[in-house]
C-alpha cells in the first residue's frame, strides 16, 4: 500500500476557469482549455468533463491518443490538435472530428489526400510562427499557402493562431514584437481574401496581461490549474491551486550531532536531531534538485528537507516538533491549516517551472478527485 497520493480539487478548476473568463474583453470570446499532458497532471478526462459543463469552447491537446481518450470519454466539443498533425494520423483526425492545427505544407497535402479519398471535409487552423521558433509557417510561407488555398478543396481553413513565448514576463519587449507581427499577418491575409473565423494567440499569461491578444479564442492552460504564469500575474487575479500532494512519515530517527544524512553526506546534523523519513522520491516525481532546499508541512509547520532526495524516500528535520510519530501526515504540495506549499515554491526550490512540477507529480502518483 502506498502512502502517497494526489488530490485534485475540481471545484478549484471551475473557479479558475470562471475567473479567467471574467477577464475577457468580450463575452463572445471562447476559451480553449489546454488539457494536453494529462491536463498538466490533473487528469485530462476528469478536467475536460468539468470544463465542458462550465462553458469551455473546446479543448487543446498535443497527441492523437489524447483526442481518442476524450472522444471515448464522451467529450463532444471541438478538439484542437495544437502541435500539428503527425504523419499517419489523418484518418483518425477525420474519424474523431478533430481540428488539426497545421504547421507545415506536407501536413496539408497528406490531410487533403486522405480527406479526398474518404470524401470528407476537415476544419483546420493554420499556425504562424511569430517568434517562438518551434512550429508553424513563417509569415511569408503562410502568405504563399493563403494564395493557393484552392489547392486543398477538402480542407476548411477556419482558424489562424500563433503562440507567445514570453508573456509570463509582460515587461519583455518581445511580447510587443509578437503581438504586432501577428496583427500584421492577420491584416495581410484578410487583404488577400482569407478571413479566418477563429483567431487565437493568448495563452494563460497572454490572457491575463494582454487584452489585445484575446481575439476570438484564448488558450489558457497553467492558470486553469491554479498556478500563476509569472509573479506579476499573482497581483491581478486570485487562482486556487487544484493539486495537493500528501504522504505519511514512515520512520523517525534520533541522530546525534554531526551525523550524515542521505547519499553523499551533503547534510550533517548541527545538534542532536529527530529526522523523519518520507516515502517519496524522484521516482514519484519529487525532483532530486529539491535536495537540501525544499520544505514540507507537518502539523501545520514548515519543516526542511535535509540530505539528498533518494529514489523512493527523503528525510525531514522535525526536531522542532515534539513526539512526531510514523503515520503522521506530510503535505508536499498544498495546504495544511494556515500554511501552504505552492507549485511555484517547489519550482523555485527545484530550479524549474511549475509546469514541470505539476506534470511530474500528477502523472507519477495515485490521484483522487474532489468534486464538491
Amino acid at each position: 500500500m502506498s502512502y502517497n497520493y494526489i488530490k485534485i480539487d475540481l471545484k478549484a478548476i471551475e473557479h479558475n476557469f470562471r475567473t479567467l473568463k471574467s477577464l475577457l474583453v468580450d463575452t463572445r470570446v471562447g476559451i480553449i482549455a489546454v488539457v494536453k499532458s494529462d491536463a498538466y497532471g490533473h487528469g485530462m478526462l476528469e478536467v475536460s468533463q468539468v470544463l465542458e459543463r462550465t462553458g469551455a469552447w473546446g479543448f487543446g491537446i498535443s497527441e492523437i491518443e489524447e483526442a481518442i481518450a476524450l472522444r471515448n470519454g464522451g467529450i463532444d466539443l471541438p478538439i484542437l490538435l495544437m502541435a500539428g498533425l503527425p504523419p499517419g494520423a489523418e484518418r483518425e483526425a477525420l474519424a474523431l472530428d478533430l481540428t488539426p492545427g497545421i504547421t507545415d505544407l506536407a501536413s496539408l497535402d497528406r490531410l487533403e489526400s486522405v480527406a479526398a479519398r474518404e470524401d470528407k471535409t476537415c476544419k483546420i487552423h493554420l499556425k504562424v510562427d511569430t517568434g517562438m521558433g518551434r512550429m508553424g509557417f513563417l509569415p511569408n510561407e503562410l502568405f504563399e499557402i493563403v494564395r493557393d488555398l484552392g489547392r486543398w478543396p477538402h480542407l476548411r481553413p477556419e482558424g489562424l493562431y500563433s503562440h507567445l513565448s514570453s508573456a509570463d514576463d509582460p515587461s519583455d519587449t518581445f511580447n510587443e514584437t509578437q503581438l504586432n507581427t501577428f496583427a500584421s499577418v492577420l491584416k495581410e491575409v484578410r487583404g488577400m481574401g482569407w478571413s479566418p473565423l477563429l483567431v487565437h494567440l493568448a495563452n494563460s499569461a497572454g490572457l491575463i496581461h494582454f487584452p489585445s491578444a484575446h481575439y476570438d479564442l484564448v488558450r489558457p492552460g497553467l492558470a486553469i490549474y491554479g498556478s500563476y504564469p509569472g509573479p506579476q500575474s499573482r497581483k491581478l487575479l486570485e487562482l486556487r491551486p487544484a493539486m495537493s500532494f500528501y504522504s505519511k512519515i514512515v520512520a523517525v530517527r534520533h541522530l546525534p550531532k554531526g551525523a550524515s544524512v542521505s547519499y553523499g553526506h551533503s547534510f550533517h546534523t548541527r545538534s542532536p536531531s529527530r529526522v523523519a523519513v518520507v516515502p517519496v522520491g524522484y521516482d514519484d516525481g519529487y525532483l532530486r534538485s529539491l535536495s537540501n532546499r525544499a520544505w514540507v508541512l507537518i502539523r501545520e509547520r514548515r519543516c526542511p528537507v535535509i540530505g539528498r532526495i533518494c529514489m523512493k524516500a527523503f528525510m525531514v528535520d522535525v526536531s522542532m516538533l515534539e513526539g512526531v510519530r510514523p503515520g503522521e501526515e506530510v503535505v508536499l504540495l498544498g495546504r495544511q491549516g494556515i500554511e501552504a506549499i505552492t507549485a511555484e515554491e517547489l519550482a523555485q526550490w527545484g530550479n524549474t517551472i511549475s509546469y514541470e512540477i505539476l506534470c511530474l507529480l500528477g502523472t507519477r502518483n495515485k490521484r483522487f478527485f474532489k468534486r464538491r
